[in-house]
């Protein structure tokens, strides 16, 4: 990636997780609120529903960070594939209890139960956050269920906070959750402002993308966040390719052929240039100024 050619200090638009590179829209400001309330209030849990790529992961990771800073205890699982006793054995280790790894289940959960009582002791809060439970088998919604009971009876403050896809949610869960919070794809007016501020923070001072080019970003992409982000960074590199500085909508749609062979089934009036956008190419304005 050629940052000197715009001046960059790091890409704007990548993936791995910078808490200092957060875009509050405001749906996953109100989020983030919401799952601080429940670490705050020790609630017992709570759930983020979202389609893939909408940034549950993001909030997930942001709150471990913050949940920290409040001086809670945080333990992260990835839920995918992971059986019943991979994921109360995950539990443990993240716990810091005294279980073998290979321990049969039941050492593993009185392993737990020495743990939170220990936790509880010194009134030291746990926060469990499930990365796609939407993955997890039957067992492990009733291993949540059981951490939460064994919580109950050693007097620790334990809160979950659950990631899904599922809209539905499993019935043996539903007496649990006590705050659902959904997560929607980007407004254009969202992805627009992600786009313009993931750029200034990159340390680009001008006009980056033409309003056509966050145009069509947005219609390709929904206003998916993660598709967001990966159709912006290779329309970068195509406008590189060109030797351009400013990103047309011609770039975006350049990317999204390599990313997207069906791009072309997009109405086409999603990318109708607006007229202020064509007063802008007409007069010649190939580059940015002030560079």
């Amino acid at each position: 990636m050629d940052l000197g050619f715009w001046g960059f200090r790091h890409w704007p638009f990548d993936r791995s997780f910078s808490a200092d590179r957060f875009f509050a829209s405001q749906q996953h400001d109100e989020a983030m609120a919401r799952m601080l309330f429940l670490v705050e209030e020790s609630r017992r849990c709570g759930i983020i529903v979202g389609a893939s790529g909408t940034g549950k992961t993001y909030l997930l990771k942001l709150l471990q960070q913050r949940s920290e800073r409040l001086g809670r205890h945080v333990v992260r699982c990835e839920a995918t594939g992971v059986e019943g006793d991979e994921f109360s054995g995950q539990i443990a280790a993240g716990c810091n209890a005294a279980v073998d790894p290979n321990a049969t289940s039941a050492r593993i959960w009185s392993g737990l139960r020495v743990r939170f009582a220990a936790m509880a002791v010194i009134r030291q809060p746990l926060i469990i956050l499930i990365d796609h439970f939407d993955q997890v088998e039957f067992r492990c919604q009733q291993a949540v269920w059981r951490l939460n009971q064994l919580a109950d009876s050693v007097g620790l403050k334990l809160t979950v906070v659950l990631a899904t896809r599922d809209r539905t949610f499993p019935a043996v869960m539903q007496d649990l959750v006590e705050l659902r919070i959904d997560i929607a794809p980007w407004n254009s007016t969202e992805t627009s402002g992600f786009i313009n501020s993931a750029v200034e923070h990159a340390g680009f001072r001008d006009v980056l993308f033409t309003e056509d080019a966050i145009t069509a970003i947005h219609a390709i992409t929904n206003g998916v966040p993660a598709r967001v982000v990966s159709l912006s960074s290779h329309s970068l590199l195509a406008a590189r390719g060109q030797d351009q500085l400013l990103v047309t909508r011609e770039c975006v749609e350049a990317a999204a052929s390599e990313l997207l062979p069906k791009v072309d089934h997009v109405p086409a009036h999603h990318f109708t240039p607006s007229a202020q956008s064509l007063g802008k190419r007409n007069s010649g304005s190939s580059g940015v100024s002030g560079r």
